[in-house]
C-alpha cells in the first residue's frame, strides 16, 4: 500500500489499526510494519529516480537539474553525516 502510496490512516485502517497505534509502529525501527511500509516507499522512490536518471540521460534540462540537486545532497550527507 504504501508503494501506491496510499495515505498513512487508510493504510492503518486495513490492517486494522488506529492511526496513533500505527504510527507507533512505523516509528519502531524493528516494527515488521514499519518495514513493510518503508520497503514500498523505497521501492517507489527508486523507480521514480529510475525515471528521473533516465530523462536526465535523454536530455531533459529538468531532469538534469533534479539530479544535480539530488548528488549534491548525496554528497553533503557522506560529508557532513546523514540528515
Amino acid at each position: 500500500m504504501a508503494y501506491l502510496l496510499i495515505p498513512i490512516d487508510l493504510i492503518a485502517l486495513n490492517l486494522g489499526l488506529d492511526d496513533i497505534a500505527f504510527m507507533s509502529e512505523l516509528r519502531n525501527l524493528e516494527s515488521p510494519i514499519c518495514k513493510a511500509y518503508y520497503k514500498g516507499i523505497l521501492r517507489q522512490k527508486m523507480e521514480l529516480h529510475t525515471n528521473i536518471v533516465q530523462a536526465a540521460k535523454n536530455g531533459s534540462n529538468p531532469a538534469q537539474e533534479q539530479i544535480i540537486k539530488m548528488l549534491d545532497r548525496i554528497t553533503g550527507q557522506i560529508r557532513y553525516g546523514i540528515r
